[in-house]
């Protein structure tokens, strides 16, 4: 259960989820779009869970990926994965790395089509959303809840340890809610006190964008930890 909640936290550090979360905050009436991104994520998150897990104590395969098949292997070369993206992000050769990384694709990266219609329905959906357009908070919110890496191996960790759907349907509510924590606590903070709520959040951003690397590679680094402790655990 450990590894779950470790799982979680990593696929709550979010910064699309976060970005989305401060549009809806400048909005003069935010609650009902954070509920609509709220309700939306859950919804998403656990019905894909299920399906997934379904797929997976069926012995069938989820993007190449099967629960029989996530043994110590997967979990140590996820791990190591994990653990080589942190120290990227800690070392200043790695971070020095990365930002050219960023800055020649910016560079080369061709104005096609594609990637044109992509920008056009980004900032089509940003301007929904400032908006206030409920539906669109939704759709943002069903988006982003689309189950990811983490989730994967979180559901595998269920499958092949004999988890009853019941008992594995509440690990998945546990899941979610931590998941989307960057929705939940603007939500609990207007309920508490909703005038101040908007400066928390504003300082909370200014504080990520400072230290968002040391945040992500910390936590990743984390999990990556103990991705390999189970890998090496599972080879015993």
């Amino acid at each position: 259960m450990g590894s779950i909640i470790l799982l979680a936290l990593a696929a709550a550090v979010y910064p699309q989820l976060l970005a989305v979360v401060l549009i809806i905050l400048t909005r003069p009436n935010p609650q009902p779009l954070l509920w609509a991104c709220y309700l939306a994520s859950l919804v998403v998150s656990v019905g894909g869970s299920v399906l997934i897990f379904a797929a997976f104590q069926s012995r069938g395969s989820v993007v190449g990926t099967s629960s029989h098949r996530l043994g110590p292997a997967a979990y140590l070369t996820v791990g190591a994965i994990a653990v080589l993206v942190a120290v990227l992000m800690f070392s200043r050769r790695g971070r020095d790395l990365l930002d050219q990384d960023r800055r020649r694709s910016g560079r080369s990266r061709p104005a096609g089509r594609g990637s044109a219609a992509v920008a056009r329905t980004r900032a089509r959906a940003e301007r929904s959303l400032s908006e206030g357009s409920l539906v669109i908070a939704g759709l943002v919110g069903a988006l982003l809840a689309v189950p990811g890496p983490f989730d994967l191996l979180a559901l595998g960790r269920l499958a092949r340890h004999g988890y009853g759907i019941v008992a594995a349907g509440s690990v998945m509510v546990v899941f979610a809610l931590i998941k989307f924590v960057l929705i939940e606590l603007p939500i609990a903070s207007y309920r508490i006190d909703p005038g101040g709520t908007a400066a928390r959040v504003g300082s909370f951003s200014g504080w990520m964008h400072t230290n968002k690397r040391v945040v992500v590679g910390a936590i990743v680094a984390l999990v990556g930890a103990v991705l390999i402790g189970k890998g090496v655990s599972g080879l015993a």
